[in-house]
């Protein structure tokens, strides 16, 4: 993968380590929007959950089999997309997949293609890593994301089912 693609009046790179704190804000955005779906995705607030925040992304930023992409306007962030690399227990033919596990764009940037470019480069990320499938969940009730990954050819394998205690 390259450092950036410039489209139109921004950029898909790969982010870095002294943006922790810009970044962190974005995926917190983004994650408040899958909570309006449904409270499960709540995040916890104040400077405990911040830092946790924020340490999570540098460990993901150290690791080989991981990145965090932006898409960045003017200087800014405007959308996320983290992608990494898990490996598949030695019984299955198949011994690794990527997922793409957040993909978010902030609420006045989306229709606009940013999130097709984030996903461009993550699925370019990990083919040339040599991995020939990604995976990513989407909640049931998030109708416009359902309609985006099957848009980008995704489609279904397998539900994850869940029971509150």
């Amino acid at each position: 993968m390259t450092e950036s693609s410039a489209h139109e009046a921004g950029r898909v790179r790969i982010a870095r380590m002294q943006e922790v704190d810009r970044v962190a804000a974005l995926w917190a955005l983004i994650t408040e929007h899958h909570a309006g779906l449904d409270p499960l995705f709540r995040m916890r607030r104040g400077p405990v959950a911040q830092g946790e925040l924020g340490e999570l992304l540098r460990a993901l930023h150290r690791d080989p089999d991981a990145e965090i992409l932006v898409y960045e306007e003017a200087g800014t962030p405007t959308g996320l997309c983290i992608v990494r690399i898990d490996r598949a227990p030695p019984i299955l033919e198949e011994t690794e997949r990527a997922e793409i596990t957040d993909l978010g764009v902030r609420p006045e940037a989306r229709r606009r293609g940013i999130a097709r470019r984030l996903v461009e480069e993550a699925q370019a990320w990990a083919r040339d890593r040599g991995v020939e499938r990604v995976e990513i969940q989407v909640a049931t009730g998030n109708r416009e994301g359902q309609a985006f990954w099957r848009a980008m050819g995704y489609a279904d394998l397998m539900d994850v089912l869940h029971k509150r205690l």
